[in-house]
């Protein structure tokens, strides 16, 4: 029955008063269709009451026949409705392209191609009743072209978004049945395999398939990103890498993140840290800056509250935080390479590599996996069972931290391949957030301290002078170095602005000849001296010392203030500390040579009450009436304690507004006037100790200047040790 007659037949079914008996004129054959005329004739009233049997016979099979011959002759051309339906999807217009396709009598297309286009405009706009709706489509054309290629390839696809995964298998590996040579077909079947083993988490089957799939269809196409960026996570997860093969896929696709970050990955677990650092630093570059937060956000590191005040904070002192905090936890702030921010990008990287879910579309580091991979690293053992009453697939992580054993259970309770902790330990997902992230790098290098003393003058009007005195208990030194074999030491020295910014560095080698030991309080020591010219502003700084063979380092860290030599109120340098060269000494480990003199710091400060205490201090921005200046100097040693803060004294020396200090008397004190005729002098003393008993102390150095009235002060922490200290 065609469609014309099944409307005539309903629509008499429906109007009892259109029924007519069988010797009755055709008349009712042309009642009208309101959607498909412009009006509808009287009821039961002929439109052509003096029009024969026969030419009304003729005339509706001439009005039948036409419009066939119309559509057969629009369906031998299925590509103008595509065309069309092309068109409209293009400007936006999917209603009307829907309504074109189905309206073109599919049933009549001599070729699949506006069932494939119709399937996908149903199955891409992702609701259940669209995806059903393609199945139906593409399932008739299949059922039409059974062997069409295209067809069974998007029918495994709309499968494969019903979750009907047998069946979306089966239509694929038909499709390579009649083409082998079909690289889609075959990489749709391995990520099918692959997120199969997301949901399932089953190792041994669906991955080691989704590798072999993937493989094959990187081969037949090497221009799919995702296929060799799922191959490469597949043998990853698999333990099963190669760092030549991923270096073959990064020469095909450099500018894609994932191959850099993913090489990175493997040079951090073969300790290639220069490499890691190389890579991690262009994977990272090549992400849009959404994709860089999950790496650059410490909030993943930070203990809860503090990530709290973190993310509280502006944009501007975020990003302050984050370097600070990256170059503070540095094993070694001196070297181009920063291994514990490597790690962590590693651990962002791994987790979401492993642990992301396109079931969920959770991604890895967002998953309480991915959480604790990135605060405690990979665990010791990791346990899997099936679960407990209502539970389903669990997994038990085991650590071993600080001598402390901890256990964290993940369930997947709806089984979609991200299980998580449960409510019931809560807890222990509430203790995990408040542990600060744990750092797992291990060194070849063996690891000591140092002790490092900074000072800083004023050389002109741009830049100061930044002396640091570094010093290395020998014997430490040699328990970890070749026995006999260190001839070179090699010494390295960063430092970084207010905003943790790296501003500039040093490097040197020194032979052992050329770095004595000396006896300080009973022990061997190793001391140097590098100055650096640097800005004015505050800095930090960092310096290292490790031998030849690369098996032991030692570094130390302090801080410097040159921010106050910015103009020309009267402001003092650092006081330094220091022991007198002797003549001839040579100056290869180190001096600091000013005002004439040479001099050795005393690294640390310490002293005994029998060791002249010997001083040198800057001061400048005097201000110079007919050509002089005059102006006074006190120095003063004041009880303290290893807690006291040095800032302390000035705050109390700006409140009284007094040369010296009114309310604390110090154990020592001399003050002595000065004449100069230049803006800038120094000042040397040295200072008979013996009656400070041992304890802790602050000298501070004033200077007044009688000309301008303007004060300034500086001061420097010291120890007093009983017995001789000795320097030999």
């Amino acid at each position: 029955m065609t469609p014309s007659a099944a409307r005539w037949t309903s629509r008499n079914q429906t109007h009892p008063r259109r029924r007519r008996r069988e010797d009755e004129s055709f008349r009712a054959v042309f009642i009208f269709d309101r959607k498909t005329a412009g009006f509808y004739p009287a009821r039961g009233h002929s439109i052509f009451p003096d029009v024969t049997r026969l030419p009304l016979l003729l005339l509706a099979l001439a009005a039948s026949i036409g419009p066939v011959r119309t559509a057969a002759a629009e369906a031998r051309d299925p590509g103008q409705f595509v065309a069309r339906a092309s068109d409209m999807l293009a400007s936006g217009d999917t209603t009307n392209a829907i309504d074109l396709l189905v309206h073109s009598n599919l049933d009549d297309h001599p070729d699949s191609r506006a069932y494939i286009l119709l399937g996908q405009i149903w199955r891409d706009r992702g609701t259940i009743d669209g995806r059903l709706r393609s199945q139906h489509v593409l399932e008739d054309a299949r059922a039409r072209f059974p062997r069409d290629i295209d067809v069974l390839i998007e029918l495994g696809r709309t499968y494969f978004a019903q979750r009907f995964f047998p069946d979306a298998v089966a239509c694929l590996q038909k499709a390579l049945e009649v083409d082998p040579k079909r690289c889609d077909a075959r990489f749709l079947i391995g990520l099918y395999h692959y997120r199969n083993w997301q949901r399932l988490n089953s190792y041994t089957d669906d991955l080691d398939a989704a590798r072999r799939q993937l493989r094959a269809a990187w081969n037949c196409d090497p221009g799919n990103v995702q296929a060799a960026r799922l191959y490469l996570y597949a043998r990853y997860t698999l333990a099963d890498t190669s760092a030549r093969e991923a270096d073959q896929m990064l020469a095909h696709f450099p500018r894609e993140a994932c191959f850099q970050l993913y090489r990175g990955a493997l040079a951090y677990d073969a300790g290639q840290f220069d490499l890691c650092g190389r890579c991690f630093e262009r994977g990272l570059a090549l992400l849009p800056p959404a994709g860089r937060t999950a790496y650059e956000d410490l909030s993943s590191v930070l203990p809860v509250n503090s990530a709290n005040r973190y993310l509280e904070s502006p944009r501007e002192v975020r990003e302050v935080l984050r370097r600070g905090y990256w170059v503070t936890t540095d094993p070694d702030p001196t070297t181009a390479v920063n291994e514990r921010q490597l790690e962590h990008i590693y651990r962002v990287f791994v987790s979401d590599m492993l642990f992301s879910n396109d079931w969920t579309g959770r991604r890895g580091w967002h998953s309480d996996r991915g959480e604790t991979f990135i605060k405690f690293g990979a665990p010791l053992k990791v346990e899997h069972t099936m679960g407990a009453g209502q539970d389903g697939h669990a997994e038990t992580w085991s650590y071993i931290r600080d001598g402390e054993f901890r256990q964290f259970l993940f369930v997947d309770e709806f089984l979609n391949g991200d299980p998580r902790i449960p409510y019931d330990d809560d807890y222990v997902l509430h203790n995990m957030r408040h542990d600060a992230e744990i750092s797992s790098v291990l060194s070849s290098i063996a690891r000591i301290s140092g002790l490092l003393d900074v000072s800083v003058f004023r050389d002109d009007d741009l830049h100061a002078s930044l002396y640091a005195g570094m010093r290395i208990d020998a014997d430490s030194l040699d328990a970890h170095a070749l026995p006999g074999s260190t001839n070179i030491y090699l010494i390295r020295g960063a430092y970084f602005d207010a905003a943790w910014q790296r501003e500039g560095g040093d490097s040197d080698t020194l032979w052992t000849s050329q770095l004595p030991a000396r006896a300080v309080s009973g022990t061997r020591v190793l001391e140097f001296v590098r100055r650096l010219s640097v800005p004015f502003g505050a800095h930090r700084v960092a310096w290292s010392m490790q031998d030849e063979h690369a098996r032991v380092r030692a570094l130390a860290r302090g801080d410097a203030d040159a921010s106050r030599f910015a103009g020309d109120q009267l402001v003092l340098s650092d006081v330094l500390l220091y022991d007198e060269a002797a003549s001839g000494e040579s100056g290869a480990a180190g001096l600091v040579e000013r005002g004439g003199l040479r001099m050795r710091p005393r690294i640390g400060h310490v002293f005994t009450s029998s060791d002249p205490l010997h001083s040198y201090v800057e001061v400048y921005g005097l201000n110079l009436l007919d050509g002089a200046s005059d102006y006074e100097v006190r120095y003063s040693i004041f009880p303290a304690t290893r807690a006291a803060m040095p800032a302390w004294r000035e705050l109390l020396q700006a409140a009284t507004g007094a040369l010296g200090f009114e309310n604390d008397d110090p154990v020592i004190s001399q003050s002595f006037s000065r004449h100069a005729t230049t803006h800038s002098a120094n000042e040397r003393i040295a200072i008979d100790i013996s009656a400070l008993e041992p304890g802790y102390y602050e000298m501070l150095v004033e200077v007044m200047d009688l000309n301008s009235g303007q004060h300034a002060a500086s001061h420097t922490p010291l120890t007093v040790e009983t017995g001789p200290v000795g320097r030999r």
